[in-house]
């Protein structure tokens, strides 16, 4: 099978994954904040000559939209559509809550949330099966105590919204803070079946989604 590539940059680090079909050739991860665009066109360069590749042998991209950073979501997408556009290749684009809500693996109730700045925290629930979630409710934003107050008792919770929202809550089960990061390997894993149904958009019909104008910033504690 052909290699692809699955990436994040919404929060403060960047995340790349190489593929061959569903196997894991190799990944990465890294950067400072703010300094994505500088960052991310190198390492995949440099992961791709690891993998005994070339930039120019990847067949597709994967990559998340948003929410996130409006520096990071746009660096994320201006690297897919540049491959895209160069490569003629298909775009799969993923929601940053759903890769997010793909590293828990397996749950009947999985929480995703975002700090999204401006007293507000965008979170999404899922039930995720082998790594694949499926929305459960859609996507909110709302104010910290709003967050707390809708989880559901039981259910597993990720993400920098944890900080601001879930000491309180005895009920729920915070999974550990190195899984509050979305991965790339997790983008790959929510873009495969898409790939296999042909669900695919080009690189001039991608689009972000920021939740608010330009200003927003997603903190990632």
């Amino acid at each position: 099978m052909n290699p692809w590539l699955s990436l994040d940059s919404t929060g403060e680090s960047y995340s790349l994954a190489l593929w061959r079909g569903p196997q894991l050739l190799a990944e990465c991860s890294g950067g400072q904040p703010r300094q994505h665009l500088v960052q991310i066109f190198p390492a995949l360069d440099l992961l791709c000559r690891q993998s005994s590749l070339k930039v120019g042998d990847l067949t597709a991209v994967a990559v998340t939209g948003g929410p996130g950073s409006f520096t990071g979501v746009r660096t994320g997408l201006l690297l897919a559509k540049t491959l895209g556009q160069a490569g003629q290749l298909p775009i799969y684009p993923v929601d940053t809550l759903e890769a997010l809500a793909a590293n828990a693996i397996e749950g009947e109730s999985v929480v995703a949330g975002l700090d999204a700045r401006k007293g507000e925290i965008i979170w999404a629930r899922y039930r995720v099966r082998q790594g694949l979630p499926a929305l459960l409710d859609p996507a909110r934003l709302t104010t910290p105590q709003e967050f707390l107050d809708s989880i559901p008792a039981g259910s597993l919770v990720l993400g920098s919204a944890c900080q601001a929202a879930l000491p309180q809550r005895q009920d729920v089960r915070v999974l550990p803070a190195d899984l509050w990061r979305v991965r790339a390997v997790s983008v790959g894993r929510v873009a495969w079946p898409q790939m296999q149904e042909g669900a695919k958009t080009s690189w001039a019909q991608l689009r972000p989604d920021y939740v608010r104008p330009a200003d927003v910033q997603v903190h990632r504690g």
